[in-house]
């Protein structure tokens, strides 16, 4: 398509020039002296255009056009009517209407992906910026490209889950990977170690960050393209799932003029989201006069209303840099992306400690876990006891299609699981059916589960004194703390979700 187009504009400037050249010579032949000869000059003009010279560029020129255009186009018309839609943002797929936009937004891309390469050699930079804006508007949260002998296996992340978008012919490996090299700005000759980078894609509803993972593989490279988009709008904390009987406390720990709230989860779990939402809600009630700051890697949410900051490792300015300028900015509420290090473990506790409410993630298993987490960073125990106000711990889990879902009976194993943690095994229980609106899968968009462990002398006890998990969890709950599996099993009993699929996400 470059060459067509290449060709398309030298036959324009061959047309231009047979048009001056023709003027040229006339006028330099038949000087213009009166209005008879203006006249005369205009019908020379006229004649010139009507020669068969003049009128074959003209047609050579169209044609190279016509066909450039159409076959330049052409995936772009098959992606039309996904391009119209907004695209969705990865908070809306709770939604059934949603998810089954979702659905079909996929099934258009891959029908139009497969259609463009089968028409031969494909362009890569076309194919790469619509395989990329193809997954911002159906919300996938991974681009996975990995090479197999039998070829490429493209794939998103789509409400958790891999869907299969194309198995692209073997011959185009290595094209694509460096397509997508050029774009990250990472060395394209070397393809025996891993490599990292990223960079800026935009799209209708703003820009996107795309972080680029390389990794050499026994066929060749394989690429995680992870998507961050900042242009998707604030979400509401009474939107992401939390139970009427969890969101009031959780609202209570959120007015607190000073203290740590941690929340925890697996990546992909959607802690990101609760942090902004609970950011929402403090600028809400407190009202505009409440400082927000916030340091994150990257920047996923662009909101006019907090001031944020994105770290730069390769410079030098990490989150515990990065939170010690903001602290001397004086911000009434601090959002940190991420407890990577004891650095910024330790920087975050003294911030909670000195007038701030502090919120922040941890890759922790669970809400209780948190704190000897931390502890093993290097966090002095009656330091982190008295900052710490709260723990999250929370999943994501498929939603079953309200439209088909039917009882069913778990797996043996999957009761003896719930007797041998003393919950309840009475159900009742579903599981998916299959139908049009959810592509006959059984389940549309995913729900959350949450477990919020608030910290009381008891737990504060325990941090100080370093007892194990399973005990801080223990004594969480006989203080009226919902477990993530009590919370599972409760959506499962309401017909939300399957068994199997509270066991899969929370173990």
């Amino acid at each position: 398509m470059h060459a067509l187009r290449t060709v398309t504009r030298v036959a324009w400037v061959l047309a231009l020039l047979v048009l001056a050249g023709g003027l040229g010579w006339w006028l330099l032949h038949h000087p213009v002296q009166d209005l008879e000869t203006v006249r005369r000059l205009g019908f020379r003009l006229i004649e010139l255009a009507r020669s068969p010279a003049f009128l074959a560029c003209v047609g050579l020129s169209v044609s190279f056009g016509a066909v450039g255009a159409l076959l330049q186009s052409r995936l772009h018309n098959d992606m039309g009517a996904i391009s119209q839609r907004p695209a969705l943002s990865p908070l809306e797929v709770v939604d059934a209407n949603v998810a089954l936009a979702v659905r079909e937004m996929l099934t258009e891309l891959q029908d139009s992906l497969r259609k463009y390469i089968s028409r031969g050699e494909p362009d890569m930079i076309v194919f790469v910026d619509v395989l990329i804006n193809g997954a911002i508007q159906v919300g996938a949260s991974d681009i996975h490209v990995h090479p197999l002998e039998s070829g490429t296996r493209i794939a998103f992340r789509v409400h958790g889950v891999l869907e299969e978008v194309m198995m692209l012919p073997r011959e185009h490996h290595t094209r694509l990977i460096n397509r997508i090299k050029v774009l990250a700005k990472v060395v394209l000759f070397r393809t025996d170690r891993p490599q990292d980078g990223h960079f800026a894609f935009a799209t209708g509803e703003g820009p996107a960050d795309i972080r680029v993972s390389l990794l050499p593989t026994n066929h060749g490279e394989s690429s995680a393209l992870r998507i961050a988009r900042s242009s998707v709008r604030l979400p509401q904390l009474s939107a992401l799932g939390f139970p009427k009987e969890l969101l009031t406390p959780y609202q209570k720990v959120l007015d607190l003029p000073q203290g740590v709230i941690f929340v925890a989860g697996a990546t992909g779990s959607g802690k990101t989201t609760t942090l902004y939402a609970s950011l929402g809600y403090i600028k809400q009630t407190r009202g505009d006069m409440t400082r927000v700051a916030t340091i994150e890697d990257p920047i996923e949410f662009d909101v006019s209303l907090f001031s944020q900051t994105q770290v730069n490792n390769e410079q030098g300015f990490t989150f515990a840099q990065g939170l010690r300028s903001v602290l001397r900015q004086d911000p009434n509420v601090i959002m940190v992306g991420e407890i990577r290090d004891a650095e910024t473990a330790r920087t975050a506790i003294q911030a909670g400690l000195s007038g701030h409410l502090l919120m922040t993630t941890v890759h922790a298993n669970s809400a209780a876990g948190v704190f000897n987490r931390l502890i093993e960073m290097g966090v002095e125990p009656f330091l982190l006891a008295s900052a710490s106000v709260a723990s999250i711990s929370q999943r994501l889990v498929r939603a079953l299609c309200p439209h088909c879902r039917v009882p069913a009976q778990p797996e043996k194993e999957e009761l003896a699981r719930l007797e041998a943690v003393g919950l309840p095994t009475a159900g009742p229980f579903y599981g998916p059916g299959g139908c049009p609106r959810c592509a006959n899968s059984g389940y549309l968009g995913r729900t959350a589960l949450y477990e919020v462990l608030t910290v009381t002398p008891a737990i504060r006890d325990c941090i100080n004194g370093k007892v194990p998990t399973s005990q801080t969890h223990d004594i969480a709950v006989r203080e009226g703390m919902v477990s993530l599996l009590a919370a599972g099993l409760a959506r499962v009993n309401a017909g939300t979700t399957t068994l199997r699929e509270v066991f899969r996400v929370v173990g």
